[in-house]
């Protein structure tokens, strides 16, 4: 077996750990803040030691993780890798923040942006270009209902406007661009929240809305739909006078499967209790491969599913929602 060095051991290597000892023989870990663990081997001790990989847990941080083992010296890129090298790459997220981030970089500067239900404003620092309004409803309190899948910390309270979604504090038509992300699953009638839509924004505004197709359970207890369908968008956004230029799906049904394959270690541990043996982890990665292969010859599998769809619509002329 190849010997790896971990590099990060908080939630993200729990999760892969057993993917990662049935593949590797680790020789050691190394973090930044968790230095109690043995064989633990320092950040600039790391080029002396004879390993075949050095394995990044972490995908948040894993990109500024790789500059600082290249900048040390000794470590080459090659030697680099994450979970998604030896699993496969089933993009979701980041998918949707590189089209939505696409999609900032081309609006004009000084426009009236509002970020409707921005939670922790991920998408703040592509705004500074922008009059950037931030609102959400701010009641979500991770793990105040134990069910389903939990954001382990949520803070809301840098936004501008904290009230309802489908009732906001703001004058007709005085918004340039509305951006919702993933938003309309954890509302109880994301109609309402169109018609909102449809009055705050200018004509001609543009609507960037991004929603999954199918999700699980997350963020209970406000979470009321697994997902929207390209017919939902294209049935309801016209009745709230929006003319919609781009209906784009990101993912397939191989890569669906993918993903939810990469959870059954951790579902299974919280559900059935009980541990996956390595002889069931290989044969579990071996699936996963399976929907990466697959996924790479596949020919419009994201008609029967996919994660998400990702919609650019804009307000048409003199329409009045009332």
């Amino acid at each position: 077996m190849d010997k790896v060095i971990v590099y990060g051991l908080g939630k993200s290597y729990e999760k892969q750990r057993k993917f990662i000892e049935s593949k590797f023989d680790i020789i050691g870990y190394s973090d930044k803040n968790m230095k109690d663990v043995q064989p633990f081997i320092a950040l600039e001790d790391i080029p002396s030691k004879q390993f075949d990989y050095i394995f990044i847990t972490s995908r948040k941080y894993g990109s500024e993780i790789k500059l600082e083992l290249l900048e040390i010296g000794g470590v080459s890129e090659e030697k680099i890798i994450s979970i998604d090298d030896i699993l496969g790459r089933f993009p979701n997220s980041e998918i949707r923040d590189k089209w939505v981030i696409t999609k900032l970089s081309e609006l004009k500067d000084n426009i009236v942006l509002l970020d409707a239900g921005a939670g922790e404003m991920r998408y703040a620092p592509h705004c500074e270009r922008f009059r950037y309004i931030a609102q959400d409803f701010g009641q979500y309190i991770p793990c105040e209902v134990d069910k389903g899948l939990q954001s382990d910390k949520w803070d809301t309270s840098k936004v501008n406007i904290c009230c309802d979604i489908i009732d906001m504090p703001l004058e007709d038509n005085s918004i340039d661009v509305i951006l919702c992300t993933e938003v309309f699953e954890h509302l109880k009638n994301p109609i309402l929240a169109l018609r909102e839509f449809s009055r705050v924004i200018k004509t001609k505004g543009k609507l960037l809305l991004t929603a999954p197709f199918c999700s699980l359970s997350h963020m209970a207890p406000y979470y009321f739909s697994n997902g929207f369908s390209e017919f939902w968008y294209l049935e309801n956004l016209k009745d709230f006078g929006f003319a919609i230029k781009s209906i784009t799906p990101y993912g397939n049904y191989f890569e669906w499967l993918g993903q939810e394959l990469c959870r059954v270690n951790d579902i299974a541990e919280k559900y059935c209790d009980l541990e996956i043996n390595r002889e069931e982890i290989i044969n579990l990665m071996g699936s996963i491969k399976l929907m990466e292969k697959l996924s790479k010859q596949d020919k419009g599998s994201n008609e029967l599913l996919c994660f998400g769809y990702m919609v650019e619509a804009y307000k048409i002329d003199d329409y009045n929602c009332l």
